[in-house]
């Protein structure tokens, strides 16, 4: 992955409609000499207010498009795109960053017989799925009022690595580096139900 100090005054073309593609339209910004970012559709997976302060800047956003070629031997020089129901266009290019996302496919979990709801697994405040001792989180894992952001993601893994173990050992500890009395891993499960 280049470093941002390195993609300075580069003609930037963005694949994406998601929250990193947006990321990097923020941040190659005040460096690049010019940024594209090419979607598929009109709507996008990132925040809105991200979106907006993109939509701020001097970023190009063309929506409902795919990019057809991407032109240069040992360097980018230009790529093609074509917008749904409209012609193509050539831009210049130095620099491509491609922020696709992607589809979860449960694959073989789809058949561990776990509550699902489209491609997530639906679990509880613990990360617990609707079989015992099976915990998810990230991507994957669904809840009334998710928000789908990386640090999200890294909070629900600790809550379920936590949960797990004190499902594994009940002598573990739920926050670990403490060393609750009786009375408090009475509450904890209390809390917990």
């Amino acid at each position: 992955m280049p470093r941002l100090a390195e993609l300075s005054g580069h003609n930037v073309l963005i694949v994406g409609g998601g929250d990193s593609a947006f990321d990097w339209a923020l941040a190659l910004e005040p460096l690049a000499k010019s940024i594209t970012l090419v979607h598929r559709r009109e709507k996008f997976r990132a925040h809105a207010a991200t979106v907006a302060r993109v939509q701020d800047l001097a970023v190009r956003i063309v929506v409902n498009a795919e990019i057809t070629k991407i032109h240069g031997d040992e360097r980018v020089t230009h790529a093609d795109f074509t917008i749904k129901g409209g012609a193509g266009e050539t831009i210049p290019v130095d620099t491509v960053v491609a922020a696709l996302g992607f589809t979860a496919d449960l694959g073989p979990l789809a058949e561990w017989g776990l509550d699902l709801d489209k491609r997530h697994i639906k679990v509880d405040s613990t990360m617990l799925t609707n079989r015992p001792r099976v915990f998810a989180a990230g991507d994957i894992a669904e809840y009334p009022g998710k928000v789908r952001l990386i640090a999200t993601g890294f909070g629900e893994a600790a809550t379920a690595v936590n949960n797990a173990a004190v499902t594994i050992n009940p002598e573990a500890h739920l926050f670990p580096g403490t060393h609750p009395t009786r009375a408090d891993r009475h509450r904890r499960f209390t809390f917990a139900l």
